[in-house]
């Protein structure tokens, strides 16, 4: 997936995005995760820095979180 260079991807954007993947596939939080390591920073790693993952993982946990209460 390209990413444009227009800002930082930000925690709301990995969570609509994951949820996303878990609708659409039909998948659990975990496949998503994995889905969205694979197209954001695996393929674009030379556009990804820090900060976005760390976005990420927030994102990640607070929907962890809420599929866990």
């Amino acid at each position: 997936m390209r990413i444009k260079h227009g800002g930082k991807l930000s925690k709301a954007y990995f969570k609509s995005y994951m949820k996303l993947i878990m609708n659409t596939r039909d998948c659990s939080l975990e496949e998503s995760s994995s889905i969205t390591l694979e197209r954001i920073f695996v393929e674009e790693k030379d556009e990804t820095d820090v900060e976005v993952y760390q976005n990420y993982l927030k994102a990640f946990e607070e929907l962890r979180d809420i599929n866990t209460d």
